[in-house]
């Protein structure tokens, strides 16, 4: 059960974590597309706001709001939602709440998953490795049919500390049953993914799908162009999962 859904404890297969935005998608599509949706829902139900708000609006009263309050980042967006409508006179929260709703559906509705990613998990299960997710954002992965394969997902912002770190990465070992020593973590952020899974002793992977430069501080254990060189990687790093014994 993803998210939730222990490995026995002692597990003799490899792990795998991967993260999210970035890694398996591209987190500026992915948002921009359900804000888009959300805004044609809301245009739906409440014809008189046809025209009334945008994209660049939603993603400016965003930036406001973080500047003016803390919270959770669904607790940042839902606010950051009903500023938006007060602007254009609908000071209403539940019609926000509706919309903040919406917009969560159609996060995991429009997502651009990499056509790498599927074939990658595949492989992975079908060499008898434990998958998951590690992830600082609060996509909803659990509405994803992928989510499916996933023995656990970990969002930071639930265990009381954020990638890079040791919280996330504590929780997900819990959840996996496994030993550090025995776990691959692939991300696209050097300094979050890379140095993060390091330091909790970790074999890290990073995902440099653009060619950018290596980092000055860090240097991961391998590095990919694409997540269809991941299977190789992992078993270069770990062996073959029989070996974990």
């Amino acid at each position: 059960m993803p998210g939730g859904g222990a490995v026995t404890a002692g597990v003799t297969t490899g792990v795998v974590s991967f993260d999210l935005d970035g890694t398996m998608w591209e987190f500026q599509p992915m948002m921009d597309g359900a804000l888009e949706a959300a805004i044609e829902a809301l245009e739906q139900r409440v014809p008189d706001l046809t025209g009334r708000l945008t994209l660049a609006d939603l993603h400016e009263h965003r930036r406001l709001i973080g500047h003016e309050m803390q919270g959770t980042l669904e607790e940042l967006r839902r606010a950051s939602i009903h500023r938006a409508l007060r602007s254009v006179g609908h000071d209403d929260r539940a019609l926000a709440g509706w919309m903040a709703d919406r917009l969560l559906e159609a996060r995991a509705e429009r997502v651009p998953i990499h056509g790498d990613v599927v074939p990658a998990v595949e492989q992975l299960l079908a060499r008898g490795h434990v998958v998951g997710a590690i992830t600082n954002g609060n996509f909803p992965f659990h509405r994803l049919e992928l989510a499916r394969r996933f023995d656990f997902i970990v969002h930071a912002e639930e265990v009381g500390g954020h990638k890079p770190g040791p919280e996330p990465f504590a929780r997900a070992v819990e959840l996996a049953g496994g030993h550090p020593g025995h776990w691959v973590h692939v991300g696209d952020d050097m300094e979050i993914d890379v140095g993060g899974a390091q330091a909790f002793g970790m074999h890290a992977v990073w995902l440099n799908r653009y060619g950018l430069e290596p980092h000055a501080e860090l240097t991961p254990d391998a590095e990919i162009a694409g997540l269809d060189e991941l299977p190789g990687v992992v078993e270069r790093l770990l062996g073959p999962p029989a070996a974990h014994c």
